[in-house]
């Protein structure tokens, strides 16, 4: 039972070893040549045209304050179901639940009303075409 367990553990650690060569050996193939000659901006976002922008959409706003809305309403529940605490540590539990809600919420509603935000910013295409 032993040589069994030892044998297992020893294949476990073995292949585990080797579980991100592969990944690793095929990131930067292309760089290792190049590096003084190159003009290749690629991790550096002053160089990027929208520097560090990302989308945001209503609906993935949305879904996350959805999100959150269930995640601490379940939190709530559990606090409220809970027979062996007094009321007042109750009160006070689900008043910090909901100002951690209010602050996630905040955070969404933050990064949605980012000037990074990109959703409906047409910056990059010509407008004057006259």
């Amino acid at each position: 039972m032993k040589t069994i367990f030892t044998l297992l553990f020893s294949m476990a650690m073995f292949s585990t070893t080797f579980a991100q060569y592969g990944q690793n050996g095929q990131r930067d193939r292309g760089k290792d040549n190049d590096v003084y000659a190159s003009h290749d901006n690629r991790g550096h976002d002053r160089h990027d045209k929208n520097y560090g922008g990302y989308v945001f959409t209503p609906r993935e706003r949305d879904m996350q304050i959805t999100q959150i809305n269930r995640e601490y309403d379940y939190k709530i529940q559990s606090v409220k179901n809970k027979p062996y605490m007094g009321w007042f540590q109750k009160k006070r539990l689900i008043n910090n639940l909901e100002a951690q809600r209010d602050e996630e919420i905040a955070q969404v509603i933050r990064k949605f009303r980012s000037p990074k935000n990109m959703f409906g910013d047409f910056r990059g295409k010509d407008r004057k075409k006259w």
